[in-house]
C-alpha cells in the first residue's frame, strides 16, 4: 500500500482511472526492435563528416582572422606613439560602426523598426518615438565621431585603420562560430554512437534522467511477471541507483500523468518539445511542486529513485521507458548509453530541496 508510506512524501492524488500504466496485453516482441540500422548509422555518418568538415572550416577562419590581425597590429606598432594612438582611436571608432551595420543586417535595421512601431498609447507611442530618436541620435554621433578622428589621419594611417578594424571584427566573429560547430559536432558524434549501439530514433538534447551513479543494462524484451496476469515483455530500462538519487527531465517539456499506478507506483510522463514523450515509474517521491501541466527545463529535479509499485522489495531503480510521438515505446537502452558517456558530472538545475527519508532498512 502507498497510502501512508514514510518514504513518500509528496504523494498525488493521481485522480480517476489511473490504475494501469503500462499496456499488459503487447504483441509480440519483435527482434528488430534491438537491430542496428545501417541506413540511420549512415546517416549519422554523413552529419559527422560534415559537422567535422565546418568545424576544420571556422577553425581555418580563425587562424588566418588572427593573422592577420598581427600583421595589421605590427604595422600599428611601428608607429610613433601619438600616431599610434589616434589609428587605435579611429581603428575602434570604425569598429562600433561595422559591428551596428552587422547587427543591423542580421536582425534588420533597428531604427526602421522602431519607427513602425504600431502603439494605441500615446505615452507609449512618445517613448517609442523617443527611443528612435536615440538610436538615431547615437548612430550619428557614432559616424561624426568617426570621420573627426579619420581627418586627422593620413592616407596611410586611414587605410590601415579600416585593414585592423576589419580583420579584428572578421576575427571576433570567427571565434565567436567556433563554439556552435564544435558542439554541432558533439551532437552528432552522440547521434551517430547511439545509432550505432541499436537506438531507433535519436532526441538532440537528451539528458540522462538519473543525477547520479547509476547501473543499467540492455533489459528490453525481458520477460515480466510470469505466470501472473500482468505478464508481459519490458519496455523500458531499469536504471538503478541509490535510493533518493534526483531524477530529473530528460527534455524541455511538459509534467504529464503525474501520479500512482498498479505496476508503475509513483510515476509520471515527461511530454518534450521534440514530440517525444517519457515514462518514469517506480519514484520514491515527486519533487516539490510537481504537477499535471507544469512546464520543466531539461535537468530539472521532477522526483526521486525509489522502489514503489511493482518493484516494492526490488533494488531501487527508476524504469525509463521512450516513446516517440506518443507511441512505442523504441528501446531506449542506446539513447541512455550514449548521454549517460557524455553526460556532465552534475545535470541537476534545481536544488533537491525536500529530499525523501532514507529507505528503512530490514528489521528496522
Amino acid at each position: 500500500e502507498l497510502e501512508g508510506d514514510p518514504r513518500v512524501p509528496f504523494l498525488v492524488d493521481p485522480g480517476p482511472a489511473d490504475g494501469a500504466d503500462i499496456p499488459i496485453a503487447q504483441n509480440s516482441f519483435d527482434p528488430l526492435s534491438v537491430s542496428v540500422r545501417p541506413e540511420l548509422v549512415a546517416e549519422a555518418a554523413e552529419a559527422v563528416r560534415l559537422a567535422t568538415t565546418l568545424l576544420e572550416a571556422t577553425q581555418a577562419d580563425v587562424l588566418e582572422a588572427a593573422a592577420e590581425v598581427t600583421r595589421r597590429t605590427a604595422e600599428l606598432d611601428e608607429l610613433g606613439s601619438e600616431s599610434r594612438a589616434a589609428v587605435e582611436a579611429a581603428t575602434a571608432a570604425r569598429e562600433q560602426l561595422i559591428e551596428r551595420a552587422v547587427t543591423a543586417y542580421v536582425v534588420g535595421d533597428l531604427e526602421g523598426r522602431l519607427a513602425s512601431l504600431q502603439v494605441d498609447d500615446m505615452v507609449d507611442l512618445g517613448v517609442a518615438r523617443n527611443y528612435v530618436g536615440v538610436v538615431v541620435d547615437g548612430n550619428q554621433r557614432l559616424v561624426n565621431r568617426y570621420e573627426r578622428l579619420r581627418r586627422g589621419l593620413s592616407r596611410d594611417q586611414a587605410d590601415l585603420t579600416e585593414q585592423l578594424a576589419v580583420a579584428r571584427v572578421d576575427l571576433a566573429e570567427a571565434t565567436d562560430a567556433v563554439v556552435p560547430a564544435f558542439e554541432n559536432l558533439t551532437e552528432r558524434v552522440r547521434e551517430l554512437e547511439a545509432y550505432q549501439a541499436g537506438a531507433q530514433a535519436y532526441i538532440g538534447g537528451f539528458v540522462f534522467p538519473v543525477a547520479g551513479d547509476v547501473e543499467f543494462i540492455d533489459s528490453w524484451g525481458y520477460p515480466r511477471m510470469t505466470g501472473t496476469a500482468s505478464e508481459h515483455w519490458h519496455q523500458g530500462t531499469d536504471v538503478f541507483a541509490q535510493y533518493g538519487t534526483p531524477l530529473i527531465a530528460a527534455e524541455n517539456g511538459v509534467l504529464e500523468r503525474v501520479g500512482v499506478g498498479s505496476l508503475g507506483g509513483n510515476k509520471l510522463w515527461v511530454r518534450g518539445e521534440s514530440g517525444v514523450e517519457y515514462y518514469y515509474a517506480h519514484l520514491a517521491a515527486f519533487a516539490p511542486g510537481v504537477a499535471d501541466g507544469r512546464p520543466v527545463r531539461a535537468g530539472e529535479v521532477v522526483g526521486y529513485v525509489g522502489d514503489t509499485g511493482n518493484a516494492r522489495g526490488t533494488s531501487p531503480h527508476l524504469h525509463f521507458e521512450i516513446h516517440p510521438g506518443g507511441v512505442g515505446p523504441i528501446n531506449p537502452y542506446p539513447v541512455l548509453k550514449a548521454a549517460y558517456g557524455n553526460r556532465p558530472t552534475q545535470r541537476a538545475t534545481a536544488p533537491v530541496t525536500t529530499p525523501p527519508p532514507p529507505a528503512p532498512q530490514p528489521g528496522g
